[in-house]
């Protein structure tokens, strides 16, 4: 079966949650086989807002916005199309067109060494207001141009790095229908939802830290790029913050499988019900702003045991392996990011410095990863002719529960008879710089370095533990609907 998952793109789309995929309201072993299920992100970016960029991709909370020092963001239409953007406008259409391009190399890191890979994508999205409440959406991503992302997600896949397997050339990301309440503080949405955008958003850092693997590598979300049957209700109690609850139906075939426009494909095992509370304070109105997220999620399909599943590392395999079933698993969490130090409050463009962290517990019989966490710190405005380049630093944390340490050193003893224990605890260092390109385009470059790195895909055909290493990545991401006029500059 081939695979898809947090992102094809997590990078995707914990980039473009503020973009494209907005709310409403804004080798020593070889592969020889390819996994049943991998759903996990490309880690790098946090998130993507051109006209006031948030600290999830390392922009300084209270920066200006992109290409000005200070004052109001521009607005309007403005590019060599700027006239075709406000006919569209007139008629009730906004577009978003969004470029990523996410290249990452492992040196010496993996199971090959020396291995590399670039995902590129095209990210369209149209809304169509109907009247003041009611609107349609539509959000097509271009998988291309892509090199090497099959064999470097073999090479390096661990427990920070499940990297998918791009199956298909587009994805149908979002086919919804969404309606206001009359004073706006409630929308409902329903559809091909993409799903995995409303949970543990990856907007809070830039560099690898802040992306979260638990959603991917436990509870088997689909990509930040791929949608599913499901609806949403968002209540906004303030201008800064809103509670989210969203159901959707968890279909792995559909969604692993096709480009998404196949809507009838496999069969629903069971749902995702998510409920959580997002509160993000706007850099130029808010001195030392605060964003947070706080919320719980629950799968209720049935999943295999982390040891005593059918797989190479059963302790009874092959002879007479017992593999049991567990019904449902959960995760809570939390995450946040504050401005503690701010040279000049009174400005948006200064020296500043922000601190952030996470908490991710899965709960659920025999997990494979039961805690994951980050924390770090970015400093920002210290450049007077460049006041939003940042840079800045991320410990993440992930531990392997007893069962999952266990079943990749039985796989290994199976495979290669080498008996090497899996250290439970893993972890990986990031150091990252950020600087935005012009108005539209920001480019991001980290070096990580992961200590007790595990096997996810390999597990079963590895004859030995993967070392510590470095890897490399450079993104770039250009939000060229803005540059070529077609999106309204400063709108939400």
């Amino acid at each position: 079966m081939t695979v898809k998952s947090i992102a094809k793109v997590a990078l995707v789309l914990t980039l473009v949650t503020g973009v494209a995929y907005a709310e409403e309201t804004e080798d020593t072993a070889e592969a020889t086989a390819k996994p049943e299920s991998v759903a996990a992100p490309l880690p790098g970016i946090g998130a993507l807002n051109m006209d006031a960029p948030p600290p999830g991709i390392g922009a300084p909370p209270g920066a200006a916005p992109m290409g000005r020092v200070a004052g109001e963001p521009p607005t309007g239409f403005q590019g060599p199309l700027a006239k075709v953007g406000e006919a569209l406008d007139r008629a009730g259409i906004e577009l978003d067109l969004t470029y990523l391009d996410i290249y990452q190399n492992a040196p010496n890191f993996g199971f090959a060494g020396g291995s590399s890979g670039n995902f590129g994508a095209f990210i369209a999205a149209a809304k169509l207001n109907l009247n003041e409440h009611l609107r349609f959406n539509i959000t097509e991503t271009v998988n291309r141009p892509v090199h090497n992302v099959d064999n470097y997600m073999f090479e390096i896949s661990n427990a920070f790095f499940p990297l998918p397997v791009v199956d298909s050339a587009t994805d149908l990301t979002r086919f919804t229908i969404a309606v206001d309440s009359p004073d706006h503080r409630v929308t409902v949405e329903a559809g091909r939802l993409p799903f995995a955008l409303d949970v543990a958003r990856g907007k809070f850092c830039s560099g690898f830290g802040c992306v979260n693997s638990s959603k991917a590598i436990n509870l088997n979300f689909p990509g930040e790029t791929l949608s599913v049957w499901g609806a949403k209700l968002t209540y906004k109690l303030d201008p800064d913050t809103r509670f989210n609850f969203a159901i959707a139906e968890d279909n792995e075939d559909n969604w692993q499988n096709g480009n998404g426009w196949d809507w009838g494909k496999g069969k629903a095992t069971g749902t995702y019900v998510l409920a959580n509370l997002y509160h993000d304070e706007n850099p130029m109105t808010t001195a030392y702003p605060l964003r947070y997220e706080v919320g719980a999620v629950y799968r209720s399909s049935p999943y295999e045991d982390a040891l005593y599943n059918s797989g190479f590392g059963n302790p009874g395999f092959p002879v007479a392996p017992t593999v049991e079933e567990h019904d449902g698993m959960g995760m809570i969490y939390g995450q946040i990011r504050k401005t503690v130090w701010d040279q000049d409050p009174l400005t948006p463009a200064g020296q500043q410095l922000a601190v952030y962290g996470g908490l991710f517990n899965t709960v659920g019989s025999g997990v494979s990863y039961p805690w994951e966490a980050y924390a770090g710190v970015e400093y920002s405005g210290f450049l007077p002719q460049n006041p939003m380049f940042t840079i800045g630093t991320t410990l993440h944390y992930i531990q392997l529960s007893k069962k999952r340490a266990a079943y990749e050193r039985n796989a290994r003893r199976f495979i290669s008879g080498i008996d090497e224990s899996q250290p439970r605890d893993t972890f990986q260092i990031d150091l990252h710089a950020w600087t935005p390109i012009g108005d539209s385009a920001f480019i991001e470059a980290t070096a990580a370095y992961i200590i007790n790195p595990n096997t996810t895909v390999l597990s079963d055909f590895s004859s030995a533990r993967l070392n510590d290493d470095w890897v490399f990545g450079i993104n770039f991401a250009w939000q060229f609907g803005k540059s070529l006029g077609l999106t309204r500059r400063g709108r939400s």
